[in-house]
């Protein structure tokens, strides 16, 4: 009987302390990500957005697409952000995905993105650090260096 009462106990604890973690898991997936239509792209650009970052980044080459180079690291101001590589000499597409501050990441990864076309994520916690991982389907073996921007 102590046997028991010791298994359901240990049982009991365990389950506990896995509802936390199940509880962020969600939550974490509450930002969502989006592709930008080309009807998208021109009210994005009429608003004439504010760059937050501009820079490079080293785009690998990767055929999963849910590995990459971190770049565009942020604390949001905002609820929402756009990312775009505007220039990746070699590559046509590049892979995105959003990751927190510990590297889980929040979305799904965005997978065969145009260079030049927009993603934007939305339903950020506001005061929370983020950052990009992008790498690319097409790039040459080598890689390349590629300009990208974050609104």
């Amino acid at each position: 009987m102590k046997k028991l009462f010791s298994m359901l106990t240990a049982l009991a604890l365990m389950f506990s302390l896995c509802i936390p973690a199940l509880a962020a898991d969600s939550e974490a997936r509450d930002v969502t990500a989006h592709i930008f239509t080309q009807e998208d792209m021109d009210r994005f650009w009429t608003v004439q957005p504010s760059e937050r970052i501009v820079s490079t980044v080293k785009l690998n080459r990767n055929t999963t697409g849910a590995q990459g180079t971190g770049c565009g690291y942020f604390t949001a101001d905002a609820q929402d952000v756009t990312f775009m590589i505007t220039n990746a000499p070699g590559a046509l597409t590049y892979n995105v995905g959003l990751l927190d501050s510990q590297g889980n990441a929040v979305t799904d990864w965005l997978r065969e993105v145009p260079v030049n076309n927009p993603v934007s994520f939305t339903g950020l916690t506001i005061g929370e650090e983020y950052h990009f991982v992008v790498s690319s389907n097409d790039v040459p073996e080598r890689g390349c260096t590629a300009n990208y921007e974050v609104y």
